[in-house]
């Protein structure tokens, strides 16, 4: 061959069989120190991937304290004393007096009796809950608002028709 060398196969030495279990040392030497072990696979991750986690724990935790941060600034710039929502009072111009007014009538064959404090019909209580607009819903009907306690009351009936209310009142939330 032309620049290289001529590799020759060499004869394989023979070696002795080998017993399974190792023979111990004569007890006239010392114990010979164990070799080394080799060197066994770290169960660390490389370097690169741990860069990565870190890189992405640390834009986690930016992002979740850029988001706080962006949804508190609103209430942290608000001046605390302005009040958001105007104060409940009078709906459409009546005065406190038209809330506070006794009723005593016949309406669709039953007595409602009462104030906007509270209402009774055939002499049992409705529950009445004043809103924060200052209209009113009832138990009977609390989809729908009421611009007085009366009215109110009057659409009780309405859904009623020929029932009676129940003594036992409002059930507790």
């Amino acid at each position: 061959m032309a620049g290289g060398t001529k590799l020759e196969p060499r004869p394989v030495a023979a070696r002795p069989a080998e017993s399974l279990a190792p023979a111990p040392p004569p007890p006239s030497q010392p114990p010979q120190p164990s070799a080394p072990l080799p060197p066994t696979r770290s169960t660390r991750p490389p370097r690169s991937s741990r860069t990565r986690r870190f890189f992405l724990r640390a834009a986690f935790a930016f992002g979740a304290i850029g988001g706080t941060a962006a949804a508190l600034t609103p209430i942290f710039r608000a001046d605390p004393r302005k009040s958001a929502a105007p104060a409940p009072g009078p709906v459409d111009g009546m005065t406190d007096e038209r809330f506070d007014e006794k009723f005593d009538e016949m309406y669709a064959g039953r007595r409602i009796q009462g104030t906007a404090s509270g209402v009774r019909i055939d002499g049992r209580p409705l529950h009445l809950m004043r809103r924060a607009d200052g209209t009113y819903v009832s138990v009977v009907n609390h989809f729908e608002s009421f611009p007085t306690a009366l009215a109110t009351a009057r659409a009780a009936v309405d859904d009623l028709g020929g029932t009676q209310l129940s003594l036992a009142g409002p059930a507790l939330h």
